[in-house]
């Protein structure tokens, strides 16, 4: 507590030196401006001005930040400029014939009843209010402040909140130290309409000003980790990142089911469906769909390498035949143990040319996980492997690395028809005769139950 009373008797000595500091500096400025006056010289030069601005930046020894300190000069050059703008016009307006020569002579010059000179003292010392007006809005918006406990404070800008809503939310998590304060210095730094919706978090030592820099830059600093599970589809995918990132769900869905991205992270697929390799991910919050897409793909391609590739060749199948393969048995699998067995059925079904008859692959061309009947099973959509032999055109949703290998290394087997126990696993078997029985068996199960 004593440490912090110094520093502020410390401040409070800095305060008043820079104001008398400012007062000189704006006293030397206005006996230049008079010399330009008198020479017939332009009173500003923009070149000079960006000098000032440099120069300060260049002997700024910090902590204070290059930009803060050139938006504080900034705003005191422009003020000067327009006290010193509005004082030569009162001079041109109210001088009579044959002043002129008075005024640049030095005589003592009366304006409107009032003596010029204390018209600039009077500009002068307008100038030197701003300019402390702006180092105290300055010291006190900038300096760090604000402290957050443990993990940090979580704030979500919804979208369209107006700028007097979010100052208060702010006000309210105890980000900021005054509203009005914070309101104007927005507004005076031109940010007041430059805030963005999102998720951010505030977390250690932070100012006011570092508060505003953040929501009006829109980049979130707030860092998520997401999982994704083994067997959803791009849709479904596309849920978790809106909840958990804030991405657009419906952008997310058509860039990853699009043919263009497919093609630029040379991705052997019609679109990414199956490519989205399952896993847990670290994004910021807020982060774009296309760079969440191009991460997960770049997984996959990463998992996938030229050890599995060459079994690929081995297997007589290409890549995207391999990962059709994948998702059907992702879908189909709730043992781990029997995903190259289910694996091996699919594969004997598609040497002997019979159709698949894959649930999964009905429920896809739905467009929904429901309970099939009968009639779907005649739907007319290329995923029908009821009705068509052969694989459908993309995989049926985003397989992980087990179903992957159980396709690449599928066990051998004469299985060609399996059904599920009831309990978890499948029964499988060689003939349609036993595959019946099983059926009948597995309806028995459920009935008791």
């Amino acid at each position: 507590m004593r440490n912090m009373k110094s520093l502020r008797r410390k401040i409070d000595r800095a305060d008043k030196r820079i104001v008398k500091l400012l007062n000189k500096r704006a006293g030397y400025a206005d006996d230049i401006g008079k010399i330009k006056e008198k020479l017939g010289l332009e009173i500003y030069s923009p070149e000079r001005e960006k000098q000032v601005i440099d120069n300060v930046c260049r002997e700024n020894p910090g902590p204070l930040t290059d930009e803060a300190v050139r938006r504080v000069y900034e705003r005191i050059i422009d003020e000067s400029r327009r006290l010193e703008r509005e004082s030569a016009e009162e001079r041109r307006v109210s001088m009579r014939p044959g002043e002129f020569w008075k005024s640049v002579t030095g005589g003592s010059l009366q304006i409107s009843g009032v003596d010029l000179r204390q018209k600039k003292n009077l500009a002068l010392l307008a100038a030197s209010a701003l300019a402390a007006f702006l180092l105290f809005l300055f010291v006190v918006f900038v300096t760090p402040y604000h402290e957050a406990q443990g993990k940090g404070v979580v704030v979500t800008i919804e979208h369209g909140a107006s700028a007097e809503q979010v100052f208060s939310q702010l006000a309210r998590d105890n980000l900021i130290t005054n509203r009005i304060l914070f309101k104007l210095a927005a507004r005076l730094l031109s940010m007041d309409h430059e805030i963005k919706a999102g998720k951010y978090i505030f977390a250690g030592h932070f100012s006011d000003y570092d508060v505003l820099n953040l929501i009006a830059s829109g980049k979130s600093n707030l860092f998520v980790t997401v999982t994704v599970p083994e067997g959803l589809t791009v849709k479904q995918i596309a849920s978790i990142y809106h909840r958990e990132v804030g991405v657009d769900s419906l952008r997310f869905v058509q860039e990853a089911l699009g043919d263009s991205m497919a093609t630029i992270l040379n991705i052997p697929s019609k679109n990414l469906e199956g490519y989205l390799f399952p896993q847990t991910y670290d994004f910021y919050y807020g982060t774009p769909a296309s760079e969440i897409i191009r991460r997960m793909a770049d997984q996959f391609k990463s998992f996938f390498n030229d050890s599995l590739r060459s079994r690929a060749v081995e297997t007589g199948y290409s890549v995207s035949q391999i990962m059709k393969i994948a998702s059907i048995v992702e879908a189909e699998a709730r043992v781990d143990s029997e995903r190259p067995i289910i694996a091996s059925v699919y594969y004997n079904r598609l040497r002997k040319g019979i159709p698949l008859e894959a649930d999964p692959t009905i429920e896809y061309a739905m467009g929904e996980h429901t309970r099939i009947y009968y009639k779907d099973l005649r739907i007319n959509s290329p995923y029908n492997t009821y009705e068509r032999v052969g694989l459908p055109p993309t995989p049926i949703c985003n397989p992980g690395e087990k179903s992957i290998l159980a396709a690449l290394y599928p066990d051998t087997t004469k299985y060609l028809f399996f059904v599920a126990t009831g309990t978890g696993g499948h029964r499988f078997s060689d003939t349609y005769r036993e595959h019946l029985r099983a059926v009948k068996a597995y309806r028995k199960a459920m009935m008791r139950e």
